[in-house]
């Protein structure tokens, strides 16, 4: 199962298992994520997982936000909505949530390149 790992000056906080299709991120408490902090907006992003097309029991977890005041950022870059990977490191406000997608890398397996849409 994917995770969203909440990390602070190193320190892994909380994981927090991708349990549906869809999780809320936000200030206001029906989030699903909810974060205290006054650079979140009440509903901030999204993180949406989608099964995919490619692959028989595989999802694809994208990041969206949610038109926030101040961003979500992936690796250092503002965006609009992304495909999330491995060790990708997101920033919602003061909070850095690394992705783990919950998939064994088996470098000795197969490569399939999904190009980037």
């Amino acid at each position: 199962m994917a995770n969203l790992i909440l990390i602070h000056e190193g320190l892994t906080l909380r994981t927090i298992p991708l349990s549906k299709p869809i999780l809320t991120i936000g200030r206001k408490v029906e989030n699903d994520i909810h974060l205290e902090d006054a650079a979140v907006s009440s509903k901030h992003a999204r993180v949406e997982m989608i099964a995919s097309e490619y692959l028989d029991d595989h999802y694809d977890v994208f990041i969206e936000d949610l038109g926030s005041t101040n961003g979500t950022v992936v690796n250092g870059l503002p965006v609009k909505r992304l495909l999330l990977k491995p060790g990708d490191m997101i920033q919602i406000g003061k909070h850095q949530f690394s992705f783990d997608s919950g998939e064994e890398q088996d470098l000795a397996s197969t490569a399939i390149y999904l190009p980037d849409n």
